[in-house]
């Protein structure tokens, strides 16, 4: 039933893939202004291409938001609600849905601006663009040679989870804010109330955020180690008092309490989704 709902939905965001093709075009125009060389057009063509390229990551996260309020609190909430399947196997089925949509867009920005880089950069060929492309990522792979305490297996399995946190915490982040903006407390607002329920939730993070970074007792540093390496070290003390110490020219200092607020607000937002979603189903 997981696969089945999980084809569903991915068949019914199928319009993010019309933005995916602008942006595609938007390549294809900057190649073509290239090898025109007139300046108005190439300037031009460039404003385009930045425009889709902030949309291209941007404008998914929406368009899977207004599927998931039509899906459980628009016009699709009965059909939804009375399919044959447990709540959390459906949320779960769009939480990939829109995982799959958001990777898709990550990775189409990041070859997009890799070709956008190679063009005006005078390489055309293909085999130029994937000579660029192989020495990029072949410098990217040598980052945990130079750090002392972590090995090559430990820094890939960091970067997966961050990049599986981002991914997963912006899913919960489009449903927390529509599942909260619809409950009783802000329900009664109508569309108003995921619009309060956004800035409610943007403006407690952002605060959140402040606080966690120069507040909290918990940051990373990277400190110079032997022979040209570097050395990753968690310590218990604040961004402030790091930044503040004199020996900052040998330190970089990384908060880490951004890190664990999304990974609370990550499982505690799919919590709360999960059980409200349950008790309106319950409802209807």
């Amino acid at each position: 039933m997981f696969l089945k709902i999980l084809k569903w939905d991915l068949k019914s965001q199928r319009k993010i893939f019309i933005l995916f093709l602008l942006y595609g075009l938007s390549l294809v125009n900057l190649a073509l202004t290239k090898l025109i060389d007139v300046d108005w057009l190439t300037g031009i063509a460039i404003a385009f291409h930045t425009i889709l390229a902030v949309l291209v990551v941007t404008a998914p996260l929406i368009l899977l938001a207004v599927n998931y309020y039509t899906d459980f609190y628009g016009k699709n909430a009965y059909t939804m609600h009375q399919l044959a399947a447990k709540t959390s196997t459906i949320l779960n089925a769009k939480i990939l849905s829109g995982v799959i949509y958001m990777l898709l867009s990550v990775v189409l920005l990041f070859f997009g601006t890799l070709i956008a880089n190679v063009i005006f950069n005078g390489y055309m060929s293909s085999a130029e663009m994937l000579e660029q492309l192989s020495i990029a990522l072949a410098k990217f792979a040598e980052v945990p040679n130079y750090i002392e305490n972590i090995n090559g297996f430990s820094f890939w399995l960091i970067i997966i989870f961050l990049g599986a946190l981002a991914l997963f915490s912006s899913q919960i982040y489009y449903a927390f804010i529509v599942t909260f903006g619809s409950g009783k407390l802000l329900g009664r607002f109508g569309k108003g109330g995921i619009v309060l329920s956004f800035l409610t939730l943007y403006i407690g993070g952002q605060i959140l955020s402040f606080l966690n970074v120069f507040y909290m007792p918990l940051s990373a540093v990277v400190e110079s180690g032997t022979a040209g390496f570097v050395r990753l070290t968690i310590t218990g003390r604040t961004m402030m008092s790091l930044v503040n110490d004199p020996e900052i020219g040998q330190l970089m200092p990384i908060p880490l309490g951004p890190l664990l607020m999304t990974i609370i607000f990550a499982v505690v937002g799919y919590i709360y989704v999960a059980k409200a979603l349950n008790n309106s189903k319950n409802i209807v």
